[in-house]
C-alpha cells in the first residue's frame, strides 16, 4: 500500500529529494530552485528535531529527516509528547488535534488547512492569519484572534477566551458556537456562514442581516 508509493512515483517529494542529492544535475541554479520559487520562494528544509522524527515514525511508520521530505497530509493528533513542530510548515494538511504539548505554532502560517481543536497550549495564534481552514476549537487558552481576518473557514467553538471578534468580518464560514465571551458580533455582517449557537452573551443581532446562513 502506501509505503511503495515513493518508489514507484517520481512525483513524490520523497524521491525528488532523493535525486536532488545523488544527481548534481537536478540541483543546477537553472532547474530545480527555479520550479520551486515559482509559486512563492523556495522555503527552506529545516531538519526534524529527533523527538518529532521518533512521533511522526511511530504515528506514521514512516521516517521523515527534514522538512522537504515531509507529505502533503500529516496526522498527528493526541500525540500529548510532540512539542517542537518548527519543521511542519510546509504540510499542506496538517491535523493536531489534542496535541496538548504544542505551544508555540508561529511556524505553521503557511500551512493551508490546520486542525488544532483541543490544543489547549496554544495561546499565540498571530502567525496563522494566511491559513485558509483554521479549527482552533476548544482552544481555550486563546483570547487574541485579530490576526485572523483572512482566513476562509474559522472555527472557535468552544474557545471561551475570545472575547473581541470584531476583526472577523471577512472570514467566509465561522463558528463560534459556545463563546460565551463573545457579546459584540455588529462586525460580523459580511461572514457568510455563522454559527453563534450557545454564544449566551450575544443579544443583539440586529447587524446580521446580511448573513446568508446564520444558526443560533
Amino acid at each position: 500500500g502506501m509505503n511503495i508509493l515513493p518508489r514507484i512515483n517520481p512525483t513524490q517529494p520523497n524521491s525528488t529529494q532523493r535525486n536532488h542529492q545523488m544527481d548534481p544535475d537536478i540541483r543546477s541554479p537553472t532547474s530545480s530552485p527555479v520550479r520551486r520559487t515559482a509559486a512563492k520562494s523556495a522555503p527552506l528544509v529545516v531538519p526534524l528535531s529527533k523527538a518529532t522524527r521518533d512521533i511522526i515514525q511511530r504515528h506514521t511508520g514512516h521516517e521523515y529527516l527534514t522538512s522537504a521530505d515531509l507529505p502533503e497530509q500529516l496526522s498527528l493528533f493526541y500525540c500529548e509528547d510532540l512539542v517542537d513542530v518548527s519543521a511542519l510548515g510546509q504540510v499542506r494538511d496538517l491535523n493536531l488535534s489534542s496535541c496538548t504539548g504544542v505551544t508555540d505554532v508561529s511556524a505553521l502560517g503557511t500551512v493551508k488547512n490546520l486542525d488544532l481543536r483541543d490544543c489547549t497550549g496554544v495561546v499565540d495564534v498571530s502567525a496563522l492569519g494566511n491559513v485558509e481552514t483554521l479549527n482552533l476549537g476548544g482552544c481555550t487558552g486563546v483570547r487574541d484572534v485579530s490576526a485572523l481576518g483572512s482566513v476562509s473557514k474559522l472555527k472557535l467553538h468552544a474557545c471561551n477566551g475570545v472575547t473581541d471578534v470584531s476583526a472577523l468580518g471577512r472570514v467566509r464560514k465561522l463558528n463560534l458556537s459556545g463563546c460565551t465571551g463573545v457579546v459584540d458580533v455588529s462586525a460580523l455582517g459580511g461572514v457568510r456562514k455563522l454559527i453563534l449557537a450557545g454564544c449566551t452573551g450575544v443579544v443583539d443581532v440586529s447587524a446580521l442581516g446580511r448573513v446568508e446562513e446564520l444558526n443560533l
